[in-house]
Protein backbone atom coordinates (compact mmCIF):
# COMPACT_ATOMS: atom_id res chain seq x y z
CA UNK A 1 0.00 0.00 0.00
CA UNK A 2 1.34 3.51 -0.95
CA UNK A 3 1.09 6.18 1.35
CA UNK A 4 2.25 10.35 1.38
CA UNK A 5 4.10 11.53 4.22
CA UNK A 6 5.63 15.43 3.87
CA UNK A 7 8.63 14.08 5.24
CA UNK A 8 10.35 11.02 5.56
CA UNK A 9 13.40 10.40 7.83
CA UNK A 10 15.88 7.79 7.60
CA UNK A 11 17.99 6.39 9.99
CA UNK A 12 16.34 6.49 14.16
CA UNK A 13 19.52 7.56 15.47
CA UNK A 14 20.54 11.03 17.38
CA UNK A 15 19.76 12.90 14.29
CA UNK A 16 16.85 10.83 13.08
CA UNK A 17 15.38 11.60 15.96
CA UNK A 18 15.61 14.86 16.67
CA UNK A 19 14.93 15.44 12.72
CA UNK A 20 11.37 13.60 13.08
CA UNK A 21 10.12 15.24 16.53
CA UNK A 22 11.20 18.75 14.75
CA UNK A 23 9.28 18.35 11.41
CA UNK A 24 6.25 17.04 13.67
CA UNK A 25 6.44 20.15 15.51
CA UNK A 26 5.80 21.74 12.45
CA UNK A 27 2.91 20.53 11.75
CA UNK A 28 3.83 18.16 8.75
CA UNK A 29 3.09 14.49 8.75
CA UNK A 30 5.92 12.25 8.97
CA UNK A 31 7.40 8.65 9.04
CA UNK A 32 10.46 8.00 10.66
CA UNK A 33 12.23 4.39 8.78
CA UNK A 34 14.58 2.46 10.97
CA UNK A 35 16.53 -0.80 9.93
CA UNK A 36 16.33 -2.06 12.95
CA UNK A 37 13.73 -3.11 15.75
CA UNK A 38 14.48 -0.28 18.10
CA UNK A 39 15.48 3.70 18.13
CA UNK A 40 18.99 5.24 19.43
CA UNK A 41 21.46 4.26 16.24
CA UNK A 42 25.01 4.42 17.36
CA UNK A 43 24.06 4.72 21.40
CA UNK A 44 21.57 1.50 20.55
CA UNK A 45 22.95 -0.60 17.54
CA UNK A 46 27.23 -0.03 18.71
CA UNK A 47 26.53 -0.18 22.70
CA UNK A 48 28.21 3.59 22.55
CA UNK A 49 26.75 4.22 25.69
CA UNK A 50 27.48 7.88 26.11
CA UNK A 51 26.08 10.89 24.19
CA UNK A 52 29.00 13.12 23.28
CA UNK A 53 29.07 17.12 22.20
CA UNK A 54 26.31 18.47 24.34
CA UNK A 55 28.73 20.69 26.62
CA UNK A 56 32.20 22.05 24.91
CA UNK A 57 35.33 20.50 26.61
CA UNK A 58 37.40 21.94 30.00
CA UNK A 59 36.47 22.31 33.63
CA UNK A 60 34.28 25.27 32.78
CA UNK A 61 31.92 23.90 29.69
CA UNK A 62 29.50 25.29 28.16
CA UNK A 63 26.55 23.79 26.55
CA UNK A 64 26.14 23.64 22.91
CA UNK A 65 23.11 21.31 22.54
CA UNK A 66 19.86 22.14 23.13
CA UNK A 67 16.47 21.56 21.21
CA UNK A 68 15.07 18.27 20.68
CA UNK A 69 18.49 17.52 22.08
CA UNK A 70 17.44 18.50 25.00
CA UNK A 71 13.65 16.75 25.06
CA UNK A 72 15.53 13.64 24.87
CA UNK A 73 17.27 14.18 28.15
CA UNK A 74 14.37 15.90 29.80
CA UNK A 75 12.16 12.39 28.98
CA UNK A 76 15.63 10.29 30.17
CA UNK A 77 15.51 12.28 33.70
CA UNK A 78 11.50 12.17 33.88
CA UNK A 79 11.56 7.78 33.42
CA UNK A 80 14.44 7.97 36.34
CA UNK A 81 17.62 8.03 34.01
CA UNK A 82 20.70 10.39 35.21
CA UNK A 83 21.78 12.70 32.97
CA UNK A 84 24.12 14.64 34.73
CA UNK A 85 27.35 15.14 32.70
CA UNK A 86 30.34 13.30 33.50
CA UNK A 87 33.77 14.20 33.03
CA UNK A 88 36.63 12.22 31.38
CA UNK A 89 40.32 11.98 31.49
CA UNK A 90 40.79 13.79 28.18
CA UNK A 91 39.07 16.80 29.51
CA UNK A 92 36.04 16.39 27.70
CA UNK A 93 32.38 15.74 29.15
CA UNK A 94 30.03 12.50 28.23
CA UNK A 95 26.07 11.64 29.30
CA UNK A 96 26.68 8.07 30.43
CA UNK A 97 23.45 5.96 28.67
CA UNK A 98 21.59 2.51 29.49
CA UNK A 99 20.80 1.64 25.80
CA UNK A 100 17.17 -0.34 26.69
CA UNK A 101 15.78 2.48 28.78
CA UNK A 102 16.78 4.77 26.01
CA UNK A 103 14.93 2.82 23.48
CA UNK A 104 11.21 2.90 25.65
CA UNK A 105 11.72 6.69 26.25
CA UNK A 106 12.57 7.49 22.32
CA UNK A 107 9.73 4.78 21.29
CA UNK A 108 7.23 7.06 23.64
CA UNK A 109 8.61 10.38 22.22
CA UNK A 110 8.15 8.73 18.79
CA UNK A 111 4.79 8.28 19.26
CA UNK A 112 3.63 10.90 21.34
CA UNK A 113 4.49 12.88 18.34
CA UNK A 114 2.21 11.51 16.11
CA UNK A 115 5.27 10.21 14.22
CA UNK A 116 4.70 6.87 11.89
CA UNK A 117 7.11 4.44 13.07
CA UNK A 118 8.86 1.66 10.93
CA UNK A 119 11.03 -0.49 12.57
CA UNK A 120 12.61 -3.42 10.84
CA UNK A 121 12.41 -1.43 7.56
CA UNK A 122 15.32 -0.73 5.20
CA UNK A 123 15.24 1.81 2.26
CA UNK A 124 16.44 0.00 -0.94
CA UNK A 125 16.01 2.68 -3.23
CA UNK A 126 14.87 5.86 -4.06
CA UNK A 127 12.78 7.13 -7.10
CA UNK A 128 12.28 10.56 -9.06
CA UNK A 129 14.23 12.23 -11.72
CA UNK A 130 17.10 14.80 -11.67
CA UNK A 131 17.74 14.55 -7.94
CA UNK A 132 14.56 15.12 -6.76
CA UNK A 133 12.72 12.07 -4.99
CA UNK A 134 9.52 11.44 -5.32
CA UNK A 135 9.10 8.04 -3.32
CA UNK A 136 11.26 5.45 -1.39
CA UNK A 137 10.89 2.04 -1.60
CA UNK A 138 11.63 0.38 1.30
CA UNK A 139 12.15 -3.79 2.33
CA UNK A 140 10.59 -5.50 5.04
CA UNK A 141 10.16 -8.59 6.45
CA UNK A 142 6.50 -9.39 4.37
CA UNK A 143 8.09 -7.82 1.36
CA UNK A 144 8.19 -4.35 -0.05
CA UNK A 145 7.10 -1.03 0.54
CA UNK A 146 6.63 2.26 -1.67
CA UNK A 147 6.69 5.76 0.47
CA UNK A 148 5.44 9.20 -1.26
CA UNK A 149 7.69 11.81 -0.05
CA UNK A 150 7.57 15.26 0.19
CA UNK A 151 11.16 16.33 1.64
CA UNK A 152 13.51 13.17 2.63
CA UNK A 153 16.04 13.17 5.64
CA UNK A 154 19.52 11.16 5.38
CA UNK A 155 20.09 10.49 9.13
CA UNK A 156 21.58 7.10 8.41
CA UNK A 157 24.80 7.95 9.65
CA UNK A 158 26.78 7.01 6.61
CA UNK A 159 24.79 8.86 3.68
CA UNK A 160 23.03 6.14 2.61
CA UNK A 161 20.10 7.72 0.71
CA UNK A 162 22.40 10.74 -0.75
CA UNK A 163 24.32 7.49 -2.77
CA UNK A 164 21.63 6.06 -4.04
CA UNK A 165 20.24 9.51 -5.50
CA UNK A 166 22.92 11.32 -6.29
CA UNK A 167 26.64 8.83 -6.29
CA UNK A 168 28.63 11.82 -8.02
CA UNK A 169 28.76 13.63 -4.58
CA UNK A 170 29.84 10.81 -2.60
CA UNK A 171 33.34 9.79 -2.13
CA UNK A 172 35.48 7.21 0.48
CA UNK A 173 36.13 8.10 3.44
CA UNK A 174 37.71 5.15 5.71
CA UNK A 175 38.20 5.37 9.13
CA UNK A 176 38.19 2.33 11.62
CA UNK A 177 35.57 0.43 13.05
CA UNK A 178 35.03 -0.06 16.72
CA UNK A 179 33.18 -3.18 18.59
CA UNK A 180 31.77 -1.54 21.76
CA UNK A 181 31.12 -4.49 24.76
CA UNK A 182 29.75 -4.20 28.16
CA UNK A 183 31.46 -6.45 30.54
CA UNK A 184 29.73 -7.69 33.61
CA UNK A 185 30.60 -9.69 36.87
CA UNK A 186 33.93 -7.91 38.14
CA UNK A 187 34.18 -7.41 41.72
CA UNK A 188 33.09 -3.98 43.15
CA UNK A 189 35.96 -1.47 43.81
CA UNK A 190 38.65 -3.24 41.12
CA UNK A 191 38.88 -0.37 38.44
CA UNK A 192 41.28 -1.63 35.65
CA UNK A 193 44.37 0.73 35.68
CA UNK A 194 46.98 1.15 32.64
CA UNK A 195 48.81 -0.67 34.28
CA UNK A 196 46.79 -3.85 34.83
CA UNK A 197 45.48 -3.02 31.08
CA UNK A 198 49.00 -3.34 29.69
CA UNK A 199 50.04 -6.74 31.14
CA UNK A 200 46.32 -7.68 29.78
CA UNK A 201 47.71 -6.48 26.22
CA UNK A 202 50.87 -8.20 26.86
CA UNK A 203 49.32 -11.51 27.74
CA UNK A 204 47.09 -11.13 24.41
CA UNK A 205 49.45 -10.58 22.21
CA UNK A 206 51.27 -13.43 23.42
CA UNK A 207 48.98 -16.02 23.82
CA UNK A 208 47.55 -15.06 20.67
CA UNK A 209 50.05 -13.93 18.13
CA UNK A 210 48.01 -11.00 17.00
CA UNK A 211 48.79 -7.49 17.59
CA UNK A 212 45.95 -5.85 19.32
CA UNK A 213 45.00 -2.27 18.12
CA UNK A 214 44.79 -0.38 21.25
CA UNK A 215 47.56 -0.91 22.41
CA UNK A 216 47.01 1.14 25.75
CA UNK A 217 44.69 -1.93 26.81
CA UNK A 218 41.35 0.05 25.63
CA UNK A 219 38.75 2.44 27.47
CA UNK A 220 37.11 1.45 30.08
CA UNK A 221 33.96 3.44 31.57
CA UNK A 222 31.59 2.10 34.97
CA UNK A 223 28.02 2.21 34.77
CA UNK A 224 26.70 3.27 37.93
CA UNK A 225 23.34 1.60 37.14
CA UNK A 226 24.74 -2.27 37.10
CA UNK A 227 27.85 -2.53 37.78
CA UNK A 228 29.53 -3.33 34.70
CA UNK A 229 31.70 -1.49 32.58
CA UNK A 230 31.35 0.07 29.23
CA UNK A 231 34.46 -0.75 27.14
CA UNK A 232 35.83 0.31 24.04
CA UNK A 233 39.11 -1.90 23.17
CA UNK A 234 38.20 -3.88 19.76
CA UNK A 235 39.28 -1.62 16.49
CA UNK A 236 39.64 -3.28 13.17
CA UNK A 237 39.88 -2.43 9.81
CA UNK A 238 36.17 -2.07 7.26
CA UNK A 239 37.28 -0.75 3.76
CA UNK A 240 33.47 0.08 3.57
CA UNK A 241 29.66 -1.75 4.32
CA UNK A 242 29.97 -4.07 1.63
CA UNK A 243 28.26 -7.37 3.07
CA UNK A 244 31.67 -9.49 2.64
CA UNK A 245 33.93 -6.78 3.95
CA UNK A 246 31.33 -6.15 7.04
CA UNK A 247 30.63 -9.72 7.50
CA UNK A 248 34.51 -10.30 7.86
CA UNK A 249 35.24 -7.16 10.01
CA UNK A 250 32.03 -8.30 12.27
CA UNK A 251 33.35 -12.19 13.02
CA UNK A 252 36.94 -10.31 13.34
CA UNK A 253 36.12 -8.07 16.09
CA UNK A 254 34.22 -10.71 18.42
CA UNK A 255 36.89 -13.23 18.31
CA UNK A 256 39.52 -10.76 19.19
CA UNK A 257 36.67 -9.15 22.49
CA UNK A 258 36.38 -12.83 23.64
CA UNK A 259 39.90 -13.64 23.52
CA UNK A 260 41.19 -10.32 25.20
CA UNK A 261 38.85 -10.71 27.77
CA UNK A 262 40.61 -13.85 29.09
CA UNK A 263 44.23 -12.25 29.26
CA UNK A 264 41.85 -9.16 31.57
CA UNK A 265 40.71 -12.22 33.72
CA UNK A 266 44.26 -13.09 33.80
CA UNK A 267 45.80 -9.84 34.21
CA UNK A 268 43.32 -7.31 35.78
CA UNK A 269 42.62 -7.71 39.77
CA UNK A 270 39.07 -8.25 39.86
CA UNK A 271 38.26 -9.41 36.61
CA UNK A 272 38.93 -12.80 37.33
CA UNK A 273 35.23 -13.95 36.67
CA UNK A 274 34.23 -11.23 34.61
CA UNK A 275 32.10 -11.85 31.48
CA UNK A 276 31.31 -10.66 28.18
CA UNK A 277 27.78 -8.89 28.75
CA UNK A 278 26.85 -7.78 25.30
CA UNK A 279 28.02 -6.58 22.33
CA UNK A 280 27.04 -3.97 19.47
CA UNK A 281 24.42 -5.47 18.31
CA UNK A 282 26.94 -4.14 15.75
CA UNK A 283 30.41 -2.73 14.79
CA UNK A 284 30.72 1.03 15.53
CA UNK A 285 30.98 2.05 12.59
CA UNK A 286 32.47 5.92 12.09
CA UNK A 287 32.27 6.08 8.36
CA UNK A 288 33.08 4.91 4.89
CA UNK A 289 31.71 7.48 2.79
CA UNK A 290 30.70 11.06 2.68
CA UNK A 291 28.76 13.64 0.78
CA UNK A 292 30.01 16.95 -1.02
CA UNK A 293 26.97 20.04 0.39
CA UNK A 294 26.97 23.33 -0.85
CA UNK A 295 29.26 24.21 1.84
CA UNK A 296 31.32 21.74 3.63
CA UNK A 297 32.48 22.17 7.39
CA UNK A 298 35.87 22.58 7.05
CA UNK A 299 39.14 22.18 9.59
CA UNK A 300 39.56 25.74 9.83
CA UNK A 301 35.82 25.93 10.68
CA UNK A 302 36.61 23.85 13.83
CA UNK A 303 40.07 24.70 14.66
CA UNK A 304 39.56 28.37 14.19
CA UNK A 305 36.24 28.20 16.29
CA UNK A 306 34.19 30.18 13.32
CA UNK A 307 30.71 31.15 14.07
CA UNK A 308 29.12 32.35 10.74
CA UNK A 309 25.61 34.30 9.50
CA UNK A 310 24.18 31.01 8.47
CA UNK A 311 25.08 29.27 11.49
CA UNK A 312 22.31 26.03 11.66
CA UNK A 313 24.02 23.92 14.50
CA UNK A 314 26.75 24.33 17.02
CA UNK A 315 29.36 21.54 17.46
CA UNK A 316 31.65 21.68 20.44
CA UNK A 317 33.19 18.09 20.45
CA UNK A 318 36.91 18.55 19.60
CA UNK A 319 38.18 16.60 16.40
CA UNK A 320 38.59 13.20 17.29
CA UNK A 321 40.27 11.63 14.54
CA UNK A 322 40.87 8.01 13.91
CA UNK A 323 43.78 7.86 11.01
CA UNK A 324 44.11 3.84 11.96
CA UNK A 325 43.08 1.08 14.19
CA UNK A 326 43.98 1.67 17.87
CA UNK A 327 44.80 5.46 17.24
CA UNK A 328 42.65 8.31 18.74
CA UNK A 329 44.21 12.13 18.31
CA UNK A 330 41.75 14.93 19.05
CA UNK A 331 42.46 18.28 17.89
CA UNK A 332 40.80 20.91 20.66
CA UNK A 333 38.32 23.95 19.58
CA UNK A 334 40.14 27.29 20.76
CA UNK A 335 38.37 30.42 21.95
CA UNK A 336 35.01 29.59 22.91
CA UNK A 337 35.34 25.73 22.64
CA UNK A 338 32.65 25.70 19.27
CA UNK A 339 31.98 26.13 15.98
CA UNK A 340 29.04 26.73 13.60
CA UNK A 341 27.91 24.36 11.44
CA UNK A 342 26.78 26.17 8.10
CA UNK A 343 23.60 25.92 6.50
CA UNK A 344 24.88 24.79 3.13
CA UNK A 345 25.82 21.59 5.01
CA UNK A 346 22.98 20.27 5.13
CA UNK A 347 22.87 20.19 1.44
CA UNK A 348 23.36 17.58 -0.82
CA UNK A 349 25.04 18.57 -4.14
CA UNK A 350 22.21 16.83 -6.83
CA UNK A 351 18.98 16.51 -4.89
CA UNK A 352 16.65 19.58 -4.33
CA UNK A 353 14.20 17.74 -1.85
CA UNK A 354 16.93 15.77 0.24
CA UNK A 355 18.50 16.95 3.37
CA UNK A 356 21.58 15.46 5.55
CA UNK A 357 21.73 15.32 9.37
CA UNK A 358 24.19 14.29 11.88
CA UNK A 359 26.95 12.36 10.47
CA UNK A 360 25.68 12.17 6.85
CA UNK A 361 26.46 16.00 6.22
CA UNK A 362 29.01 17.86 4.23
CA UNK A 363 31.96 17.76 6.13
CA UNK A 364 36.10 17.15 5.58
CA UNK A 365 37.55 14.28 7.21
CA UNK A 366 39.13 16.62 10.16
CA UNK A 367 36.05 18.38 10.92
CA UNK A 368 33.65 15.26 10.60
CA UNK A 369 35.48 14.54 14.12
CA UNK A 370 33.75 16.78 15.79
CA UNK A 371 30.44 17.05 14.36
CA UNK A 372 29.66 13.02 14.04
CA UNK A 373 29.09 12.94 17.70
CA UNK A 374 25.43 12.11 18.60
CA UNK A 375 25.16 15.75 20.57
CA UNK A 376 25.83 17.25 17.44
CA UNK A 377 23.65 14.79 15.64
CA UNK A 378 20.88 16.04 17.87
CA UNK A 379 21.55 19.66 16.82
CA UNK A 380 22.02 19.20 12.51
CA UNK A 381 19.06 16.35 12.67
CA UNK A 382 16.69 19.10 14.26
CA UNK A 383 17.55 21.36 12.15
CA UNK A 384 17.21 18.91 8.67
CA UNK A 385 13.97 18.05 10.20
CA UNK A 386 12.75 21.99 10.49
CA UNK A 387 14.30 22.42 6.62
CA UNK A 388 12.61 19.08 5.38
CA UNK A 389 9.20 20.12 7.09
CA UNK A 390 9.41 23.89 5.48
CA UNK A 391 10.45 22.55 2.55
CA UNK A 392 8.01 19.67 1.85
CA UNK A 393 4.92 21.97 0.45
CA UNK A 394 7.11 23.46 -1.25
CA UNK A 395 8.52 23.76 -5.12
CA UNK A 396 12.24 25.05 -3.77
CA UNK A 397 13.73 24.31 -0.40
CA UNK A 398 13.17 26.69 2.62
CA UNK A 399 15.67 29.56 3.22
CA UNK A 400 17.92 30.12 5.99
CA UNK A 401 16.04 32.71 7.92
CA UNK A 402 12.80 31.05 8.26
CA UNK A 403 14.85 27.91 8.97
CA UNK A 404 16.52 29.84 11.57
CA UNK A 405 13.17 31.44 13.06
CA UNK A 406 11.65 28.25 13.66
CA UNK A 407 14.85 26.64 15.29
CA UNK A 408 14.66 29.45 18.10
CA UNK A 409 10.98 28.47 18.30
CA UNK A 410 11.77 25.16 19.20
CA UNK A 411 14.52 25.99 21.44
CA UNK A 412 17.95 25.12 19.54
CA UNK A 413 20.81 26.77 20.81
CA UNK A 414 22.22 29.25 17.07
Amino acid sequence: MNRFYDVAVVGGGAAGIAAALAAAECGRSVVLIEDYGFFGGTATISGVQSYCGFLTSGPNPQRVVAGMGQRVLEALQAFGHPVEPVLQSSGNWIILLDPERLKVVLDRLVLSAGITPLLHCRVIAAEGENGHIDALVCSHPEGSLRIEVGSVVDATGNANVAAMIAPHSIRPRLQAATLTVRIGNVEPGHAPDREALQAAVIDYQRRTQRHLARSNGGYFVPLPWSGSYWAMMIDVDLVNTDAHYLTRAEIEARGIAHDYLESLRRTVPGFERAILETSGPQLGIRSTRCVTSQQDVLADDALSARQRANGIARSGWPCELHPGNGVTEYRSIPHHGWFHVPFGALIPEGSDNLWLAGSSIGADDIAFGSVRVMGTGFATGHAAGVSAALSSRLSQRSGFDAVKRVLLEQGALL
